[in-house]
């Protein structure tokens, strides 16, 4: 059977929604509350157990395919497991259209194996730590294609995995599916999409604290900027974002 429900919105709520065997949760509650960090986190759990998934969007506020994507999966309907979602990280940065907050670079405030730099990062982090996942992913884009003499220097266009186990097949994968699937034919073959270097907890970004202080598959998604619009990238983010999940046993599914 197909789930239904509605998604929770505002302060901590619960709506049921049926399930395949048993009634799954969606709950949202505030970080940084009362503050201009302040945003919504997602969750939906299905409480069936298996995989526990992290979703982040909005790191850099300039990046709106993160956000936008992110957006999108607070409401997915999944069948197992638990999906968490944090689509406005960096909401400052988000409404300021700028890559940074007051603070910086949010995405810098992260160093593996230490407590994180700023107020905002150290709640990212705890709603991370505190959930004991499975698999993080972090969504952003990038003015230029990976390895790629095309356009401005960038990143776009690959999927980077940590260390762990089965990560760097799982973005293989990713990026193969979507190169089969989801690449029209009317784009250079430079839009392929690509494995991006191996993330080994050496910088302080999200990914990198998630490889070294986790342990866990986590995985940096960029798309690019360059000759691509907002919903094409979005779509592209999307689709990548369900089949790491699928990858990883949690399906998507649609309502009646």
């Amino acid at each position: 059977m197909r789930r239904t429900g509605l998604v929770a919105a505002g302060i901590p709520a619960v709506l049921a929604m049926q399930g395949t065997s048993s009634a799954a949760d969606r709950t949202t509650y505030t970080i940084r509350d009362g503050t201009p960090d302040e945003t919504d986190v997602y969750v939906t759990d299905t409480g069936e157990g298996g995989t526990t998934a992290v979703v982040v969007g909005g790191i850099q506020g300039n990046e709106p395919a993160g956000n936008r994507t992110a957006g999108g999966i607070e409401s997915w309907s999944i069948d197992s497991g638990k999906l968490i979602t944090i689509p406005r990280a960096n909401q400052v940065a988000i409404e300021r259209d700028t890559y940074v907050n007051d603070n910086g670079n949010l995405n810098r405030k992260f160093p593996p194996g230490e407590t994180p730099t700023t107020p905002l990062a150290r709640a990212i982090w705890d709603v991370i730590e505190s959930s004991d996942p499975d698999i993080v992913i972090n969504l952003h884009s990038s003015k230029g294609i990976y390895h790629e003499d095309v356009g401005p220097d960038g990143v776009g266009q690959a999927i980077y995995p940590t260390t762990a186990s089965g990560a760097g097949e799982d973005a293989v994968q990713a990026a193969g599916y979507m190169n089969r699937h989801h690449l029209p034919d009317s784009f250079p073959e430079y839009y392929r999409f690509k494995r991006g270097n191996t993330i080994n907890g050496t910088r302080p970004l999200l990914i990198h604290k998630v490889d070294a202080d986790l342990g866990k598959p986590g995985f940096i998604v960029e798309a690019t900027r360059y000759k691509t619009d907002l919903e094409t990238r979005t779509r592209w983010e999307l689709n990548i974002v369900r089949h790491l999940l699928r990858r990883h046993g949690i399906e998507r599914t649609y309502e009646n």
